[in-house]
């Protein structure tokens, strides 16, 4: 998956919540999610054309735009990648819950509704599920949304799997295990031995192997802390696990995320105090044991975000709301987010770090990187045109400037030059202000030599910047 966008900005990523999010190969996919304040043309939610991916590797941004077939704007899907797709099922729109399970192709990044054969009915709109893919089938558990008290079978519904919120006469949480078979078309419920977890919603699901691993979510009023696991090969139910040792404290809105073969890392969420988490856990699922890790910082809170596990074993936890999202708007605005909260959970590899330093010192080292093997000389270039993209690109992250007359090659050495001196890299990044590139590059140009940035007069870098 090799993605020919222009590189964007962090700034310029939308600050969302209740987005879905999946890793392939490299690259983080995201898409979704509301925003009070973003856009009242969408209702508050994302705009459903755009698919942000975030490169692990080289720590950059694009969006893909697609304005053919894309599912309704929502937020509160669940999402799983398979092969060559991303699932996103169900969710919350302007329109209500939702039911429609769509899947984008991840090589051309184009959507597709999955449509059931004509007989087969549907589950009941919801969101706030979980779900996964196992044995060409996509499954999916619990989750809040309308109840059907018809007669007409129009949904899979069995109206003992909901639980009837008090507040409202047709809305509940439930515990349906709704699967969809890609080989017949159809939904059904799945038949299952032992006993169910409770109806709930904002949990959380993993799966190792031919287990899923249940935790916590949201019960009525109450926000649990308990762990099932479900069999997948014999499609029996553990009931609540006992587990050893210190536990994490009820939540919703939190993720669980594999980080090998055995450990789940749970991060954040929502407690029954109505306070967001910012604590990190490690679940063994042999051991059937917690650990909390008390080494990563404890201020940023999150919930209703997104994780993601790279290859490096490193967490990536995006989004999502840093305060209480159920206050009172005149107490509080909700603070979205867009930033990246990394967890890493094991040291980089030796090449890693000597990748990197390379490039740290590449004014110095940047001569010899035709010397190395060429996976690490591509390495290196494609981080710096990368960089100098981002440095040619406006603050709104549109594309870089075509009618500049300063070439390419110019930027590259003018980008290499900037890092003789730090103050001006400062400056450029507070001003945001390309004109510090112009007359260095037009200095390039006159003068046919390496330019000394300490010998250019100071009102040629600063000229033009209202100083």
């Amino acid at each position: 998956m090799k993605p020919d966008l222009t590189p964007r900005k962090s700034s310029t990523v939308p600050e969302r919540t209740g987005h879905v999010s999946v890793l392939v190969e490299k690259f983080m996919i995201v898409w979704g999610g509301y925003n009070d304040d973003y856009d009242p043309y969408h209702l508050a939610y994302l705009p459903p054309h755009e698919v942000w991916l975030y490169d692990t590797e080289f720590k950059v941004w694009f969006v893909s735009k697609n304005r053919d077939i894309i599912p309704v704007p929502a937020s509160g899907c669940s999402a799983c990648a398979q092969g060559d797709y991303m699932y996103v099922f169900g969710g919350h729109s302007g329109l209500g819950y939702l039911n429609t399970l769509y899947k984008l192709h991840l090589s051309t990044l184009q959507w597709e509704l999955v449509t059931p054969e004509s007989s087969s009915p549907s589950p009941s709109p919801r969101d706030k599920t979980v779900s996964w893919f196992y044995d060409k089938k996509f499954y999916t558990f619990g989750g809040y949304g309308m109840i059907d008290y018809s007669k007409d079978n129009v949904f899979l519904e069995e109206v003992r799997s909901f639980c009837q919120d008090e507040t409202s006469d047709l809305r509940g949480w439930n515990n349906q295990l709704c699967v969809f078979d890609f080989i017949t078309m159809k939904w059904s419920i799945a038949e299952t031995k032992g006993q169910k977890p409770s109806a709930r919603a904002a949990h959380s699901a993993v799966r190792f192997g031919c287990k899923v691993f249940i935790f916590g979510g949201r019960h009525m009023n109450l926000r649990l802390n308990d762990l099932h696991c479900l069999d997948l090969s014999t499609m029996t139910w553990s009931g609540s696990l006992c587990v050893s040792g210190e536990q994490p404290e009820g939540r919703s809105w939190h993720t669980a995320s594999a980080v090998s073969t055995n450990q789940m890392f749970v991060y954040g969420g929502f407690n029954n105090n109505c306070v967001p988490l910012s604590d990190a856990w490690i679940l063994d699922v042999a051991s059937l044991s917690w650990t909390q890790l008390t080494h990563f910082p404890t201020n940023k809170p999150r919930l209703w975000h997104t994780a993601c596990v790279t290859h490096n074993q490193e967490v990536l936890v995006f989004g999502g709301c840093g305060n209480n999202i159920l206050a009172n708007e005149e107490e509080s605005q909700v603070d979205h987010r867009n930033d990246i909260l990394l967890f890493q959970l094991q040291p980089y590899t030796l090449s890693r770090l000597c990748l990197e330093c390379a490039y740290r010192h590449r004014v110095r080292l940047g001569a010899q990187w035709d010397s190395l093997p060429r996976q690490f000389s591509d390495w290196l270039n494609r981080k710096e045109d990368l960089d100098i993209q981002l440095l040619m690109s406006t603050d709104t992250g549109s594309e870089s400037h075509s009618d500049s007359d300063v070439s390419l090659e110019e930027y590259r050495l003018t980008f290499s030059l900037l890092h003789e001196s730090q103050s001006l890299v400062q400056l450029l990044v507070l001003r945001n202000d390309l004109f510090v590139f112009h007359c260095l590059g037009y200095t390039i140009r006159r003068l046919k030599e390496d330019v000394n940035l300490r010998a250019l007069p100071f009102d040629l870098c600063c000229g033009g910047m209202g100083q």
